[in-house]
């Protein structure tokens, strides 16, 4: 049986999944003050769209894998899973009334700069290639 993941992989996964909900719980407390509670609201349900969708993903591609090729198909399933939970998730989310959907996308869009930004930013630093080692 082959790993599909190692301890350091798994890791960062799941400091991925901890920084998307910790900055969407943030965000939708800042919209909530500034720009009332059903702005809030729907940053939240718009980064929990994100979050759901990417555990998912997470979970499906982080599992131990026989092959290679067993491997790749888990991770290719489970990125067309995750787009169909996502666009299920904003299609049943769309028949609310009142909804306020630049906060809704915010929240969205916030989950996929988090799901960037840690990988660069826990990367280890390496010197300039014009310097000397």
């Amino acid at each position: 049986m082959t790993s599909s993941s190692d301890p350091q992989t798994r890791r960062l996964a799941g400091r991925i999944l901890l920084w998307q909900a910790v900055v969407v719980l943030a965000l939708a407390g800042l919209l909530a003050v500034v720009a009332g509670l059903p702005a809030g609201g729907d940053a939240l349900i718009g980064g929990a769209i994100g979050w759901v969708a990417n555990l998912y993903m997470t979970i499906a591609a982080l599992r131990p894998a026989r092959t290679a090729g067993v491997a790749l198909n888990r991770l290719l399933v489970g990125q067309f899973v995750k787009v169909l939970l996502t666009v299920a998730m904003f299609i049943a989310v769309a028949q609310r009334e009142e909804l306020v959907w630049l906060a809704l996308m915010a929240g969205y869009i916030t989950t996929m700069v988090v799901f960037w930004a840690v990988p660069v930013l826990s990367a280890p630093r390496q010197p300039p290639r014009s310097l000397p080692r």
